[in-house]
């Protein structure tokens, strides 16, 4: 196949719970697309996992507000277009304000000066399509570089977008080419919230993992512990509900069982974490951890019996969508245990290839933990079943040629348009 070139548009590259992106980007490139990836915003300090390391060494970052280069952008696109610049400029600062109006207002502005950058960047290139993950400030930056150089862009749509930071959702989703949602949940609360979206522009496409990076050790029961190897991975924020996992580990300990909890992330809610693990009394038995680099992510899935992800419903509306933390351990033959909250019972099915509680339910996840503990059969036929959902339909070869096929259609299109129109014409903004 011909090969084309497009510009992956990100909030900040890299980011250390955000490996599905670089993945995706680093197999779309290995299928022969040429990927012209653009970071909005500088990376943190902090682990940065093997493949983003690769990938930031290409990527290009967009110029701070103190640069000459984001002001002449800013006057070659009012210069050419001022119709178009102060349109876009317009619409996007009246968009609506749910919370922390400031805030909002002032990263919109800040967003709007680097994508018009970016737009000048990429003026000159062969570039055919924008994509971008996150329907919030990184969409609206390719919403903007899309109707400045008039070429078409796309959209993954993720909790996030639905649940935390929805303000730009409609803004962003209404105007891109085709948009991709990561499980049939999130497909059905888009139709929701934006009534009047065609269905057809929706394709539902799951984030992806590497089964060769992913691949599961020969076990032993208990792997040759005396005691359950515990495992969770994942921000310590509300929505990962690590305070539900650290409760059930209460009534474990109370119950007599041997075990040990590791939990893998960081975040805000460290201090409360660690407050819970003193205040039972299970130091020793539950240890916080912190960001870990993929490495050691994948050597404590190799020593766990047991991944357990508590995932509830914030106080905010945020939400889990289809966690890759639960493809990795279903693709290292872990049983799992979750939640019933968004996409996750598309992932994990309950007795077929893990087990589901409800949220915020610590007996109920205590109860699971207990039961996979004591039956071997059960944990075995859990693991098996999860592995071969995720070669299925969670392996990111099939699921990112799925996505260039996204990209290919909408490409295709836009030359149509352009040929049968006699060159491009600037679309309404």
């Amino acid at each position: 196949m011909d090969t084309f070139n497009i510009a992956y548009i990100l909030l900040r590259f890299p980011h250390l719970t955000e490996t599905f992106v670089a993945d995706e980007v680093w197999e779309v490139q290995q299928q022969g697309v040429r990927v012209n990836l653009f970071s909005l915003l500088k990376p943190r300090q902090g682990p940065v996992q093997p493949t983003s390391k690769r990938l930031a060494e290409d990527t290009h970052y967009a110029p701070e507000l103190w640069s000459w280069r984001l002001w002449w952008a800013q006057l070659y696109f009012l210069a050419r277009s001022p119709s178009v610049y102060l349109a876009l400029l317009t619409r996007l600062v009246r968009q609506p304000y749910p919370k922390r109006f400031l805030f909002l207002f002032f990263r919109r502005m800040l967003i709007f000066l680097k994508a018009v950058s970016l737009a000048y960047e990429l003026k000159d290139t062969s570039v055919k399509l924008v994509h971008t993950h996150f329907a919030w400030l990184s969409g609206a930056a390719a919403w903007v570089i899309s109707k400045l150089l008039d070429i078409p862009f796309t959209v993954t749509v993720h909790a996030y977008d639905l649940y935390s930071s929805n303000d730009l959702l409609r803004l962003t989703v209404c105007s891109a080419a085709r948009i991709v949602a990561i499980s049939e949940y999130n497909k059905r609360m888009v139709l929701k919230m934006c009534p009047g979206l065609r269905e057809g522009l929706i394709s539902v496409i799951h984030c992806g993992i590497n089964l060769e990076r992913f691949a599961p050790p020969a076990r032993l029961s208990n792997n040759g512990q005396d005691s359950l190897l515990i495992l969770s991975v994942g921000s310590l924020i509300e929505k990962k509900g690590h305070e539900y996992l650290i409760q059930a580990c209460q009534q474990l300990k109370a119950g007599g069982v041997n075990f040990r909890c590791t939990i893998i992330g960081q975040g805000p809610r460290e201090e409360l974490l660690r407050r819970l693990v003193h205040d039972w009394e299970l130091e020793g038995r539950v240890v916080l951890a912190g960001a870990q680099p993929q490495e050691d992510v994948l050597k404590a899935y190799c020593n766990s019996d047991l991944f357990v992800l508590a995932s509830v419903v914030a106080s905010d509306g945020d939400r889990d969508g289809i966690p890759v933390v639960l493809m990795e351990a279903m693709a290292m033959q872990i049983p799992v245990i979750s939640t019933r909250v968004s996409g996750i019972p598309e992932l994990v099915r309950h007795k077929e290839t893990g087990w589901l509680v409800p949220e915020r339910d610590a007996m109920a996840i205590a109860d699971a933990i207990a039961r996979l503990a004591n039956d071997d059969r059960l944990r075995v036929r859990l693991a098996h079943n999860g592995r071969a959902l995720v070669e299925r339909e969670f392996e990111i070869r099939s699921n990112v040629s799925q996505l260039i096929s996204v990209f290919r259609q909408v490409i295709g299109e836009s030359d149509v348009a352009a040929t049968s129109s006699g060159g491009y014409v600037q679309t309404r903004v």
